[in-house]
């Protein structure tokens, strides 16, 4: 069983080590180990570049924790909004990833609000603040509601600082409930008019 949870984690390793030891067997040793060091390096730009966005759900029993429900299948949905959690820092490569996976997870029908849970964001740069002011406003015209949950220190500087007042900086939350429940009282949204 061990082996199995290792084995995913370790195949991008795997395939880094085969290509410096087809490269030493190839071309010889520093070409080898240039190309190990290369394809690793390209491993985790791709790493870095598409992080893991999970969906989350209500535990039962447990008032106040929220887990991945691809992992947790009793866990709960609340109808009408979708709590994601991005497990990585917010930057350059990887704004258009977590962007993509936000709109799609709006675009489901009857979903009113996205609750992006920012407890796993160590970090977030400009491109990444104007992104997420940027789809914030792109969700409002579809009758959408973007907040945000536990942004913590850096994160919530960063967000100030670059923030023009719009909506996503009156939809920050302390915690996922306080942001589940906020956002459950509020009016469905109307259909965007075309």
């Amino acid at each position: 069983m061990r082996g199995q949870q290792l084995g995913v984690a370790a195949r991008p390793d795997f395939v880094a080590a085969v290509a410096a030891m087809l490269g030493v067997l190839i071309f010889d040793t520093l070409p080898g180990l240039v190309i190990g060091i290369a394809c690793s390096l390209v491993l985790l730009v791709y790493r870095a570049s598409r992080p893991h966005v999970s969906e989350l759900g209500k535990t039962p029993g447990d008032p106040h924790r929220w887990s991945d429900l691809a992992r947790n299948p009793d866990d709960r949905r609340v109808p009408g909004i979708v709590v994601l959690r991005v497990e990585a820092g917010l930057f350059f490569a990887n704004a258009d990833h977590v962007r993509a996976v936000v709109r799609a997870a709006a675009a489901a029908e009857g979903t009113r609000a996205v609750v992006l849970d920012a407890e796993t964001v160590a970090f977030i740069d400009v491109t990444a603040a104007d992104m997420l002011a940027t789809l914030s406003d792109e969700l409002a015209a579809l009758g959408v509601t973007l907040a945000i949950a536990h942004d913590v220190g850096q994160v919530r500087d960063t967000l100030r600082e670059t923030g023009d007042e719009n909506a996503l900086e009156r939809q920050t939350y302390a915690t996922v409930d306080e942001a589940v429940e906020a956002l459950a009282r509020l009016d469905p949204p109307r259909a965007p008019v075309s």
